[in-house]
């Protein structure tokens, strides 16, 4: 009860009446208290005497106040807007840290979050990107390298089919986005007319991994490169000669040039192979567990992942971010930089 004689104020009286009233189980979570003017009707006392006592009980978690509806006890099942903001500060936070231990700059954070996000607002179809490079082994490394885009469609086209194709506008017509190559990217520019503006060009190079095993290599190994293509064997020989220049012994072999029951005497031939990611001596049951028998003798296998750059993906996600909203215009915006 309020006491007006009391020494202690009486909004304090009435924020320990409601704790009271808590603490014995007569207010329940989510239970709706009366409005500030009801309350000080009904105790007699100044609305403004009900508003500082509510502001208190609100400034400490204990009850929240809904624009509009009005004043509730606080559910600590249920989080406020305001806990919700800090939770997710803290979400975000933790997220930070991890994306920053995996070595993921500022900028290409952004570029992940605003594609992310771009997909959440669009309502239909993804993104169809085509990809143009002179070698079926690299085209399937981009195309696995691309796949961690959210409802990304990718089609791949070799430069030759592009080149000699009558109508490539038309081929290219459905496509948002179109990659290739600093080697080719003249070329296809020149063949593809107005889809030009939509031409995103890309530096390629091996992988840190695929150059350190590389490098790792004794001059003096003999070396065999096994691959679908010659212009793909050529890409591999010359960064062997690069990373490796003093590298003596080199042959090439072609995966549809080989048989199984073969294979084992040729690979032992070899110190090292370097192979595409998606070689055929890769698929246990085609090969019986040959590349398993031949590390075991010594062996050592190189796959040779050709990628995308960093420099280049993250111009190519800032790509992607404007193409879906402009895909989806007028929903959200783009996170600051």
């Amino acid at each position: 009860m309020i006491n007006k004689d009391e020494n202690k104020p009486i909004y304090k009286q009435l924020v320990d009446e409601i704790l009271e009233d808590i603490k014995q189980g007569r207010l329940n979570p989510e239970d709706k208290l009366p409005t500030e003017r009801e309350l000080a009707e009904r105790l007699g006392i100044s609305r403004g005497t009900v508003k500082k006592a509510y502001k208190e009980l609100a400034d400490n978690g204990v009850i929240e106040v809904i624009q509009g509806s009005g004043s509730y006890i606080h559910n600590s099942a249920i989080m406020t807007g305001n806990e919700k903001r800090m939770a997710a500060i803290e979400l975000l936070d933790s997220l930070l840290d991890t994306l920053e231990d995996w070595n993921f700059s500022v900028p290409e954070i952004l570029n992940l979050m605003n594609i992310s996000i771009a997909k959440r607002e669009g309502e239909n179809g993804g993104l169809r990107v085509a990809v143009i490079d002179c070698n079926a082994e690299s085209l399937e490394i981009f195309k696995k390298q691309l796949l961690y885009i959210p409802d990304i469609s990718i089609s791949a086209f070799l430069v030759e089919t592009i080149l000699l194709d009558d109508n490539p506008q038309a081929l290219l017509s459905s496509y948002d986005l179109i990659l290739t190559t600093t080697t080719h990217y003249e070329q296809v520019a020149e063949h593809i007319g107005e889809k030009k503006n939509i031409l995103v060009k890309v530096a390629v190079a091996p992988s840190r991994d695929t150059i350190v095993n590389i490098s790792r290599l004794d001059p003096s190994a003999s070396v065999g490169i096994f691959c679908r293509t010659n212009k793909f064997a050529q890409i591999i020989t010359d960064q062997l000669a690069y990373f490796l220049p003093k590298l003596k012994s080199v042959s090439t072999h072609f995966e549809n040039t080989l048989s199984v029951e073969a294979d084992s005497m040729l690979l032992g031939q070899y110190d090292a192979i370097v192979i595409n990611p998606d070689s055929i001596l890769l698929e246990q049951r085609v090969t019986d567990g040959l590349l398993e028998q031949y590390i075991a003798k010594g062996g050592k296998v190189i796959p040779f992942h050709y990628l995308i750059d960093n420099g280049s993906l993250i111009y190519l996600e800032e790509r992607i971010t404007a193409v879906l909203r402009e895909k989806h215009p007028g929903q959200g915006t783009d996170l600051p930089r």
